[in-house]
């Protein structure tokens, strides 16, 4: 891809503006900050095994430990109740910020790291390089698109994306767009090379939403299969009405993931643009990050058991089914906002 020879940015920030007073620089945090830990002093906190979670059936977070031969799931409130843990108490406010956390990892112990998310923005999740190169990917396009005059890549066909990314000279003229953004927003000579800078900054944003893109899309294959599932159960009443309730109740979720990034892919689309504004605009993207990987984390466990299956009859299918149905009526009823 042509921007993947771009070398990836300085980890020093940079900033500036044009004489427009245009924003050229992000300024969010190129590194992580250090890291800081869930440390309680309390030792209800030190009892081995307990962890913190949202409750299985509230989704409420919980402080989850052995109690003899039960695993009791304690409320915050119960926890500061039970053991005098007072308002202002260091421990109390570091339960605040477990309950914060829960929205971007599933389960917190004692002693593990805050989520980076709460403490300078960045993800505290890993991705792949090859997540990366279908973000340089999806901006060398949409860099060629612009130079073209024919504006953003959400308006092209897969056909055209396709001929342009094939292109033998679509890396010069990724190249020559590099000049023309600089023209276009106002740098100086020697400033040109920060160009490349911005735009590694972009992509760095935009791999995690590539990566999201690809679980979205895990989710659509398994509401795929179960439409295709239909015809091979036809003639068997009850799995054949289950899998339309599951299918029901499972369109509105997943259609709503897919418009998610698409509203990004249009904010981003336009190299040009998103530049001009590039602090606002990872500020938006790393919203859409955020929420999008919290609502993806519910679907992990459904994902990873429909991995490899196919439309084929079988008592491990109706079995997938009746727990996909049951995972969708929990979280995404009819009567929820999904569908309204």
């Amino acid at each position: 891809m042509p921007v993947a020879e771009l070398r990836s940015a300085d980890l020093t920030e940079t900033e500036g503006h044009n004489a427009d007073g245009r924003e050229l620089m992000a300024n969010a945090p190129r590194k992580a900050a250090p890291a800081r830990r869930f440390d309680f002093a309390h030792k209800v906190f030190q009892v081995e095994g307990g962890l913190f979670q949202p409750d299985p059936q509230t989704e409420e977070p919980v402080f989850s430990v052995d109690m003899g031969e039960l695993r009791a799931n304690l409320t915050f409130t119960s926890v500061r109740t039970a053991f005098g843990i007072a308002p202002d108490d260091p421990d109390s406010k570091l339960l605040d910020e477990v309950g914060r956390a829960l929205a971007y990892v599933r389960r917190i112990r004692p002693g593990d790291a805050i989520p980076s998310e709460l403490l300078d923005g960045t993800a505290s999740w890993r991705i792949d390089e090859h997540h990366r190169a279908a973000a340089r990917g999806r901006i060398s396009i949409g860099l060629v698109a612009w130079m073209s005059g024919r504006g953003s890549v959400q308006n092209m066909s897969t056909l055209e994306l396709a001929k342009i990314a094939d292109d033998p000279e679509t890396k010069a003229r990724v190249q020559q767009a590099f000049g023309k953004l600089a023209d276009d927003l106002g740098l100086p000579a020697d400033k040109r090379g920060d160009v490349v800078k911005q735009i590694d900054k972009l992509v760095d944003e935009l791999a995690y939403i590539e990566a999201l893109r690809e679980n979205v899309a895990r989710a659509r294959r398994v509401l795929e299969t179960l439409k295709r599932l239909r015809a091979v159960y036809k003639r068997e009443r009850g799995v054949h009405d289950e899998i339309e309730r599951t299918v029901a109740l499972s369109e509105p979720p997943v259609h709503k993931l897919e418009m998610q990034l698409t509203e990004v892919d249009a904010q981003s689309g336009e190299t040009a643009n998103a530049l001009r504004t590039l602090p606002r605009q990872i500020a938006f993207i790393r919203e859409v990050r955020d929420r999008l990987h919290s609502q993806m984390m519910k679907w992990d466990d459904i994902l990873e058991a429909w991995q490899g299956v196919t439309a084929e009859p079988s008592a491990r299918i109706q079995k997938l089914v009746r727990d996909t149905y049951r995972f969708v009526a929990r979280h995404f009823p009819a009567e929820s906002e999904w569908v309204r």
